[in-house]
């Protein structure tokens, strides 16, 4: 068999795939959950997406689950709507959920623009299309991305649970049982945490008969999803760092088919910036066809007061932004929130055997759509090493790599989702609105000597600031036959010209993220570059073969059957059922010999291990190779390239190497962990 020596510009020392997996996933001892059935090996707290996807991935693993929700319904409020493109990515492998997304999303043609204009009716100040041709070929993806409002998703994530056995509890109905697996109870707050060595203790406060009544719920494993304001977190005494209140906004829910069908016919959108003397906001356009809107505007507390924005004050804003009166629209719910850009200091506590993931962890300026995505792609990176642990595959101490790679990506998001909120803000900016000086009279009013004034008094300094700011927007000024008016405009064009306005799409960061410390990625390698600095614009997305980066796209089928015709992608080459490794080989002498290897070693430490040998497009003479070369073993597949033209480039070339090299991809429904081998740049040596 072939013996391994490895040396070159990486300092891995390793023999065969034995030391990298050792150090980094297997090392130490092993952890194996006793069959308890008080015992829950991992109960959720919160139901939202982040929450809904962690416990579907979990149960597909064979890892049992419950959830905890603290309100008694599910909100219909739309919340976040863009879903990126690894994000889709993770819905495209659980059972056709990311087809049914798109299925389900209105047409693209509808929601592919940013408008900004002075009314929903009025002159056009400037559009931008955020979908490039590109966006639609799926050649570096499997999937597009998606407008799908949360509620919404909420709902498809719960029918796919239903599918997989889970059901819905109610204590009001009195449904409060002993908490099993595959249940959601709605309506249970948790009150307090108590972390032991060995699990973790939940209290939760619950509504059953008219009265408040509590409960204690035994875990192996605590996972805190419950969102921005977690209870999880505060129980835990766990800091947020980073900028606090951005920008206080008041969001207005709203429906008006009459508005939905003009904007179809004259101007499709998914936002509208709207600029005008009377009224300034923003407005998501959630579902044209159905009329559902979303509308923010910013809010200045104390001076301003929920209560002054009643249904008819947001209705005749509405008519405002709209520039006419609609006969139709209903105000479907009023909420405040705050906009922040923070990262826990921690996502483990209790010796690891509490998590926190999604918004939970992490709190992001919306621009972009960073927040719900990244949360997502936080409960893709969780449940495999989860899975590995409770199944005494890997030690507890994987779980370590979760937060050393999930609190880079978020450090990272949080950053690029400001500079798109800066982005946004040049607009206003450029027409003469500095939001800086509202928000600097706000602050003195609140904090310095204003703070003394009376309260009607603060009011109508606010009020009469936003008047004169406002005033910059009147025909009279922002007109091409005012110089001033010209001049703003011009400036205007050239941020749209240059792609300095807020942008919706980040293929760069969305599918070349790369983990530069984790799972695989050794602490003393030395060629890891630094992260490029968010620069707030579009970049394209560079597949690479780098340690720590998402597994590239690449349509295949199966080689060898050819009553298949069936073209799927390599991110399908791994399980969304199992824990498992996949090695990428091309048909070689070497790699065979490489793969064999691997094999044994996999064998020997009791490690899941399947070969795929990627076959050039068009090979139909290697029948029976493999097999002869990787006998006695009989996990490994033959899948050949499927190329949309001859010019297109070869697996090894999207890769950057060459294919006397090798992959290992990691593991399970995490296709994001991988590690090269290859012999031309390592020096392997070989003995027989």
């Amino acid at each position: 068999m072939g013996i391994w020596g490895i040396s070159g510009r990486r300092r891995s020392n390793w023999v065969g795939l034995c030391n990298i997996v050792r150090r980094q996933s297997f090392n130490g001892r092993t952890f194996s959950v006793k069959s308890d059935d008080c015992v829950l090996p991992v109960l959720i707290i919160g139901a939202g997406p982040v929450g809904l996807v962690l416990s579907i991935l979990l149960t597909k693993l064979g890892v049992k689950c419950a959830i905890l929700e603290k309100n008694k319904v599910f909100s219909t409020h739309p919340q976040a709507h863009f879903i990126n493109n690894r994000s889709m990515e993770v819905f495209h492998k659980l059972d056709g959920l990311g087809d049914e997304i798109l299925r389900s999303q209105p047409p693209v043609e509808f929601w592919r623009k940013f408008i900004y204009c002075t009314s929903l009716t009025g002159p056009i100040l400037g559009a931008v299309d955020h979908m490039q041709p590109q966006d639609f070929d799926q050649i570096v993806s499997p999937v597009s991305v998606a407008h799908f409002s949360q509620y919404k998703l909420s709902r498809l994530l719960l029918k796919h649970l239903e599918k997989l056995g889970f059901r819905m509890m109610n204590s009001e109905k009195g449904e409060h049982g002993s908490i099993g697996e595959r249940e959601i109870f709605m309506g249970h707050e948790c009150i307090a945490i108590n972390g032991a060595e060995h699990g973790v203790t939940v209290t939760a406060s619950f509504l059953t008969q008219g009265k408040y009544i509590t409960r204690d719920i035994q875990c192996h494993f605590l996972v805190g999803t419950d969102g921005a304001g977690s209870s999880v977190r505060k129980s835990l005494g766990i800091n947020m760092r980073g900028e606090k209140d951005l920008q206080k906004l008041v969001s207005v829910h709203f429906l008006s088919q009459e508005l939905g069908q003009y904007l179809i016919k004259e101007r499709p959108g998914m936002l509208f910036f709207i600029f005008n003397k009377d009224a300034i906001g923003v407005l998501v356009a959630h579902d044209l066809k159905q009329g559902e809107f979303v509308l923010q505007v910013p809010f200045y507390p104390p001076q301003q007061k929920l209560e002054d924005f009643s249904y008819e004050m947001c209705k005749r804003l509405i008519f405002k932004l709209v520039g006419l009166e609609l006969a139709d629209v209903n105000v479907m719910d009023i909420k405040p929130w705050v906009m922040h850009a923070e990262v826990a200091e921690k996502f483990l506590s209790c010796n690891n055997r509490i998590i926190l993931a999604g918004d939970a962890a992490h709190r992001f300026p919306p621009a972009g759509g960073f927040g719900m995505n990244t949360g997502i792609q936080d409960a893709h990176n969780l449940a495999w090493k989860l899975a590995s642990v409770i199944k005494g595959v890997s030690s507890i101490s994987i779980l370590n790599s979760y937060e050393l790679e999930r609190s880079q990506i978020a450090q990272f998001n949080t950053e690029l989702s400001v500079e798109n909120f800066k982005a946004a803000m040049r607009v206003p900016a450029a027409l003469g609105l500095d939001p800086t000086v509202a928000n600097a009279v706000h602050r003195a009013l609140n904090d310095t000597v204003g703070s003394i004034l009376p309260s009607v008094l603060q009011r109508t300094i606010l009020d009469g600031i936003f008047i004169i700011g406002r005033a910059q927007l009147s025909d009279f000024v922002l007109n091409e036959n005012n110089p001033l008016g010209s001049a703003r405009l011009a400036k205007l064009r050239q941020i749209f010209e240059e792609g300095r306005s807020l942008q919706l799409q980040f293929p760069a960061e969305d599918l070349g993220f790369r983990y530069r410390k984790g799972a695989l990625v050794s602490e003393d390698d030395n060629v890891l570059n630094a992260h490029e600095a968010p620069t707030g614009r579009r970049r394209d997305y560079i597949p690479c073969s780098e340690p720590g980066s998402r597994f590239p796209h690449m349509n295949v089928k199966l080689l060898f059957n050819p009553s298949s015709k069936e073209i799927f992608s390599t991110l399908d080459l791994v399980s969304v059922d199992k824990v498992e490794f996949v090695l990428i080989i091309a048909p070689l002498k070497e790699s065979y010999c490489l793969a064999r290897a691997a094999l044994e070693v996999a064998n020997n430490f009791k490690v899941p291990l399947k070969v795929c040998v990627m076959w050039p497009k068009e090979s139909m003479n290697g029948t029976g190779r493999s097999e002869a070369a990787l006998t006695p073993w009989e996990n490994f597949e033959d899948v050949v390239e499927v190329k949309s033209s001859s010019d297109s480039p070869s697996w090894w070339d999207i890769c950057q190497m060459t294919d006397r090299g090798a992959i290992l991809e990691l593991i399970a429904s995490d296709s994001t962990f991988y590690e090269t081998f290859n012999p031309l740049m390592y020096g392997t040596c070989w003995s027989n």
